[in-house]
C-alpha cells in the first residue's frame, strides 16, 4: 500500500532587499564582459542610483557602544635617583640695581674727658754747700731749693745726692737725712718718707749720701730740697754741693 506523501510546505518567497539588487546587479555587469560594464552599468558614484534606492541602502544607526572604565593600577616602586646631570653654563651677570637712598647721618658721640698730662713740671736744685750745727731734732734744707706749685690730688717726686763729712768725730756720727717740703712762705720742713726715713754716719773725709721719694704733698706752693736733721751729735756737719730735681705728677 502505497503512503501518501507528507504535505509539503512551499517556501514563502520574500521580497529580494536593495542590497540584494545592487549586488545581483554588480554580478551580472561582472560576468557579461568588461566592455560592457566600462561602457554603461560601471557605477563610480552614488549619483547614479536613483535616490529611493540609496535611501533604501542606508541603514539605521546602531546604538553607541559603552566601554567599562577600567580600574587605576597601583603605582609602581620608586625609581632609582639618577646621575647628576653635567654643569650648566654660568648665567650672564644680570643689570646692576638701582641706586640705594642715602643713609641717615649718625648721631654725633659724646666727647670724651680730656686725659691728664703725666709730668706737669719739673724743678732742679744744685749747688751752695752749708754747715749744720749738731743737737737739734729738726730738719735742715742742705744747698739751695726748688720751688713748684701742686694741686690737691698732685704728687711730688724727687731725687738728690749730697757728700757730707763731720770732722770733730772719728768714730762716725749718725744723722737722719732724705728729700724734704716746706711752705715757700716758710714754717716747718716734712720728709718725702715721713717717719720712714733714712739714717747714715758721718766721717772726717766725705761720703756721699742719696736720697730718692714721693708724696702727695695737698695743695700749695712748696720749697724742695735735700734735707738733714743733726739730732745724733752735737759735732758740725758739713755739705759739699747738692745735686737734686723734683717733678710736680697728675
Amino acid at each position: 500500500m502505497k503512503r501518501k506523501p507528507a504535505f509539503i510546505m512551499k517556501p514563502k518567497l520574500r521580497r529580494p532587499s536593495p542590497a540584494m539588487i545592487v549586488a545581483c546587479l554588480a554580478l551580472f555587469v561582472a560576468s557579461t564582459g568588461t566592455s560592457i560594464a566600462a561602457s554603461h552599468y560601471l557605477i563610480t558614484s552614488t549619483k547614479q542610483i536613483k535616490p529611493s534606492v540609496l535611501k533604501e541602502l542606508k541603514g539605521a544607526r546602531g546604538p553607541s557602544g559603552q566601554g567599562v572604565t577600567g580600574q587605576v593600577g597601583a603605582q609602581g616602586p620608586k625609581g632609582d635617583t639618577g646621575a647628576p646631570g653635567p654643569k650648566g653654563d654660568t648665567g650672564a651677570t644680570g643689570a646692576p640695581g638701582p641706586k640705594g637712598d642715602t643713609g641717615a647721618t649718625g648721631a654725633e658721640g659724646a666727647q670724651g674727658q680730656q686725659g691728664s698730662s703725666g709730668i706737669v713740671t719739673t724743678g732742679v736744685f744744685n749747688g751752695s754747700g752749708v754747715s749744720l750745727p749738731g743737737g737739734v731734732w729738726a730738719y735742715f734744707f742742705v744747698g739751695n731749693t726748688a720751688t713748684v706749685t701742686t694741686t690737691a690730688s698732685q704728687r711730688l717726686t724727687g731725687a738728690a745726692e749730697v757728700p757730707t763729712l763731720s770732722a770733730a768725730s772719728t768714730s762716725g756720727q749718725s744723722f737722719v737725712y732724705g728729700l724734704c717740703y716746706q711752705p715757700s712762705s716758710g714754717g716747718m720742713l716734712f720728709n718725702f718718707a715721713g717717719s720712714n726715713y733714712s739714717t747714715g754716719r758721718m766721717y772726717p773725709e766725705p761720703r756721699t749720701f742719696a736720697a730718692a721719694a714721693s708724696v702727695v704733698p695737698g695743695a700749695g706752693t712748696w720749697k724742695v730740697g735735700f734735707c738733714v736733721n743733726n739730732n745724733s751729735g752735737a759735732n758740725q756737719i758739713d755739705t759739699g754741693y747738692v745735686n737734686g730735681w723734683v717733678q710736680v705728677t697728675n
